[in-house]
């Protein structure tokens, strides 16, 4: 806000766009209290919408700030997003990969395991052997 003696200087050179042909130097008695009254709350709105101005600059500065910090942050979260997104499809390729091999391996116990119970069978069913070292023979196929 203006200082008081910086209000009257103002108020002695200031000309209403109504009154006729401006005097060179009006005398603020000359000014009704009325006419003083309107043009100090003029200076004042003055001052004022001077302050909401500077107001909405900082306001503007603050969210200019704030968008850069956002823009920055949003694009360091779409460069760790990229990473996390590749990572997670080479697991993916690791895990298709461990889970084919787990399926092999489940089918070549399966095929093992008819092998042990097809000789088993013919175990039982073959005639007894002729020797003991026929019996160690037998033996070593059942493991």
């Amino acid at each position: 806000m203006l200082p008081l003696v910086n209000q009257a200087s103002v108020l002695v050179g200031f000309r209403p766009s109504w009154s006729g042909p401006a005097e060179p130097e009006q005398n603020l008695s000359a000014v009704s209290p009325d006419e003083r009254r309107r043009l100090r709350r003029m200076i004042s709105n003055r001052e004022s919408a001077r302050r909401s101005r500077a107001r909405k600059q900082r306001h503007l500065e603050e969210l200019r700030g704030q968008a850069g910090r956002l823009r920055s942050q949003n694009h360091e979260l779409a460069d760790r997003l990229g990473g996390l997104a590749r990572r997670c499809l080479l697991l993916r390729q690791d895990n298709d990969l461990l889970r084919a091999e787990a399926s092999a391996l489940c089918r070549r116990l399966a095929d093992l395991r008819r092998e042990v119970a097809l000789r088993q069978f013919h175990r039982l069913v073959a005639p007894p052997p002729l020797g003991a070292h026929h019996e160690l023979a037998w033996a070593s196929l059942i493991v």
